[in-house]
């Protein structure tokens, strides 16, 4: 069974939590996108950091979206408050705890693949649907199928319990996002 397959499900959550339903809309407002892009911030600076240190990117040097997140967000953070969800602050320790385990580091591959490959391609309606507030940067790709070639090249089913797991997460921040449901 494919990454995919095992992960249907989960998919199909979070792209029907509210928040994504909202973001997949082009309803969204300024002011939650870009708390959206303060978590995915926080979000990506460890995966892209674990990935990096582990030679991941070295195939797909197109692929890295924390400075494209960072130029989105500085285009729209007016200084105004904003905040990290409880699900995103846990995630991160999370993350970190994983990338730092020996025997588990490797793991880190499956929330890439969440996170990247949902870039890949449902970032490509996103980027449509608030172009009205920002340029979307997070989802510009030069090459967006070479790179989907080459993430499934890297990845394999072994991972996905933890793709399960990376899923889950990012259903319980998108909950937290749309305040809690």
């Amino acid at each position: 069974m494919s990454l995919r397959e095992i992960t249907k499900e989960l998919h199909h959550e979070a792209e029907t939590t509210k928040f994504a339903k909202e973001l997949l809309s082009g309803k969204i407002g300024g002011k939650k996108y870009v708390n959206y892009l303060y978590n995915m911030l926080a979000i990506y600076d460890p995966i892209e950091w674990y990935a990096s240190r582990q030679g991941m990117f070295d195939k797909m040097p197109g692929l890295p979206r924390l400075k494209a997140i960072h130029e989105d967000f500085k285009e729209l953070d007016d200084g105004g408050y904003l905040y990290l969800t409880p699900s995103t602050l846990a995630y991160v320790q999370y993350l970190h705890k994983l990338g730092n385990d020996p025997e588990n580091k490797h793991l880190i591959k499956a929330h890439l693949y969440c996170r990247h490959m949902g870039d890949l391609n449902g970032g490509q309606i996103i980027k449509k649907q608030v172009a009205h507030l920002s340029s979307g940067k997070f989802y510009d790709f030069d090459d967006a199928e070479a790179l989907k070639v080459q993430i499934r090249q890297e990845l394999d089913d072994s991972l996905g319990e933890e793709a399960c797991v990376a899923f889950q997460w990012v259903i319980k921040i998108m909950k937290d996002l749309y305040g809690g449901e």
